[in-house]
């Protein structure tokens, strides 16, 4: 048995937090093969940890065109195997290939699964010329990856997402699926089965989508993906609607902004469709397809965790937490009767034999420049190259995971005296601007620390440091048994009353307040006044913690007064509206209200009313 879930993660490294590792997500889906889209992440970002799990392989693709912005799209499969080399497993790929054009198979310019070939320049039907570089841009998006496991060809695709007026994106999608298309039926020409997974935004009928407009189906996008299905022709089974050819209301995205997972007001785009013939070399392929002999089942998963709250689904005006996980839902195929494959070991185009991963072999040259490596001791004595060092971040808390359970007691002791943390280690890109330097004015305290250069005047106790260059200290040496029993002191110093910390720098600007991302006014009021009243303020001195508390009074006083405190009541339920701002436009800034509750269908009365009324023209122009 073969089982393979498709799911969009809206960002991998977000769920990956979520379940606590990489492996506790991918357990948590229990499949042989997994694919993530959308995982926004770049090669520059890889990291073990979003890559590599144990008991998995990884094969990925990132996007290489930012366009401006952080890392997005991107797509990943992970194969649970057993063993990565001389393995029968068919959730081990034989090959794998990153994209689908074929330009980024080899040097030559042929594909490393059926050695597809595109004839340049190529010329389609409502496209016209395509050139090279065109083809080139629809790969470097990384919205695919092909996996060939030996019986079966898997795509994992994330097919772009557009608005109907523009008109770059509208052809660079439709570029993508006629490409995809030929990839597609070039592979089924040799024989090849083919299963195609993952988020292809479109909902093909009107019964995937909720209260779907007139004319829906008449859109190309799903024209062209109900062509490609058996009952229209196609090559292709739609396997959960062949399934479950008469169940409404499944859907497996929704839109966390409106709250539409409250009412099930989604649509289903993410798909597994399947062709092929089956294993038990039959001529006719009408009943023994690959489909009717070997899916035992294609289910939506509705009952997996996606998010940290109790009632992901809960969602009230946006005043209280929202889903935090992924904005869709994983599908899910099983397939039996699959036969092994022949021993093979994992392909050289696997996560863990990029560079990013696995690393770069240095060259003989960098041993010979002088003065340009830099090396640091770290806790065991061992050399810590820059490189290394570059790709550490900056922290100074208690929680810093270089601090070892040991070393806790002394670090705590120590940072109540006013000293320095045994493992504050702090990094820049240029290492010339830190230097180590030793602690005076506490005899138990030899451990050095990382300093910025503005840093060497003061430290957490105002003390100042002397550079000792030529002693070397152990950042993990054995505390006193005193330290345990002294009483901290508390210096005056320990404060800097020149900066006192003033909530004022945690208020919100009105402009985030109007965004529309947030959910209400009187959310922000509420959370962020909670968290100033929450925040322990032990550490600050009496008089400023009573002026921040003052001037944090005055603040939102000073807010609420310019909102007016009051918001219209929508129509439908009397109810306060929730406010929100045009992001493009002509009334872009322009404020206004609706209905506080979530979107759901026009025939559910407790769901959104569709009430929309204009804020002031005043507060329009007038900055707030």
């Amino acid at each position: 048995m073969v089982k393979i879930v498709t799911y969009n993660v809206n960002g991998l490294r977000p769920r990956v937090a979520q379940h606590g590792s990489l492996r506790r997500l991918l357990d948590a889906l229990d499949a042989d093969i997994i694919c993530f889209q959308e995982t926004k992440l770049s090669r520059q970002d890889l990291s073990g940890d979003v890559i590599m799990a144990e008991g998995y392989e990884a094969f990925i693709s990132c996007n290489r065109t930012l366009r401006g912005r952080g890392a997005y799209s991107g797509v990943a499969t992970f194969c649970r195997v057993t063993s990565a080399f001389s393995c029968q497993e068919v959730a081990l790929p034989v090959a794998a290939e990153e994209g689908f054009t074929g330009l980024q198979g080899s040097a030559e310019g042929s594909a490393i699964i059926g050695d597809f070939v595109l004839e340049m320049p190529v010329e389609e039907e409502g496209l016209g010329v395509i050139t090279r570089e065109e083809l080139l841009r629809v790969d470097n998006e990384g919205r695919c990856i092909i996996t060939d496991h030996g019986h079966f060809v898997l795509f994992n695709i994330y097919g772009p997402a557009v608005g109907e007026d523009d008109e770059e994106r509208v052809r660079f999608k439709l570029l993508f699926y006629k490409i995809l298309q030929k990839r597609w039926d070039f592979l089924l020409a040799l024989g090849k089965r083919v299963f195609v997974v993952g988020d292809m935004n479109i909902a093909p009928g009107s019964i995937d989508r909720c209260d779907a407009p007139p004319g829906f189906e008449k859109q190309m996008f799903r024209e062209w993906l109900r062509s490609m299905l058996r009952e229209n022709g196609g090559p292709f089974f739609d396997a959960f609607r062949s399934k479950h050819p008469e169940r409404v209301g499944a859907y497996t995205c929704f839109n966390q902004k409106v709250g539409a997972e409250e009412y099930n007001y989604g649509s289903r785009i993410d798909h597994i469709l399947i062709s092929g013939a089956c294993f038990h070399h039959c001529n006719s392929m009408e009943d023994h397809s690959v489909f009717h002999c070997h899916v035992e089942d294609c289910e939506i998963m509705n009952h997996f965790r996606r998010g940290d709250s109790e009632n992901i689904s809960k969602w009230k005006g946006g005043r209280s937490i929202k889903l935090e996980g992924s904005d869709h839902i994983p599908v899910y195929i099983i397939l039996n009767g699959i036969p092994e494959v022949p021993v093979h070991n994992t392909p050289s185009t696997a996560a863990r034999y990029l560079p990013e991963i696995r690393g770069r072999q240095q060259t003989i040259v960098s041993f010979l420049l002088k003065g340009k490596n830099y090396e640091l001791e770290d806790a065991t004595g061992s050399n810590m190259s820059k490189d290394r060092i570059d790709e550490s971040s900056c922290s100074d808390d208690l929680e810093n995971k270089s601090i070892s359970k040991e070393e806790l007691p002394t670090a705590i002791t120590e940072f109540s005296k006013g000293g320095n943390l045994p493992s504050l280690t702090c990094k820049r890109r240029n290492l010339d601007h830190w230097v180590n330097e030793g602690s005076s004015g506490n005899s138990n305290n030899n451990n050095p620390t990382l300093l910025a250069p503005q840093s060497q005047k003061a430290s957490f106790s105002g003390n100042k440091f002397t550079s000792n260059k030529k002693n070397k200290h152990n950042l993990s040496s054995q505390p006193t048994i005193k330290s345990f029993f002294r009483q901290p002191e508390t210096k005056t110093g320990d404060a800097d009353i020149n900066n006192p910390v003033s909530s004022v720098d945690t208020v919100p600007d009105m402009d985030e307040l109007r965004s529309p991302k947030d959910d209400s006014l009187l959310e922000h009021i509420h959370c962020t006044a909670a968290a100033d009243e929450d925040q322990d303020n032990s550490d600050i001195p009496c008089s400023q913690s009573t002026d921040k508390c003052n001037v944090a009074t005055l603040e939102w006083q000073r807010i609420q007064l310019r909102m007016k405190t009051t918001l219209p009541l929508c129509k439908g339920h009397r109810e306060p509206c929730i406010p929100r701002s045009v992001k493009k436009g002509s009334n872009i800034g322009r404020l206004f209200y609706v209905c506080a509750r979530a979107q759901g269908p026009s025939s559910n009365p407790e769901a959104n009313c569709g009430h929309f009324q204009w804020a002031s023209v005043k507060s329009k122009g007038q900055r707030q």
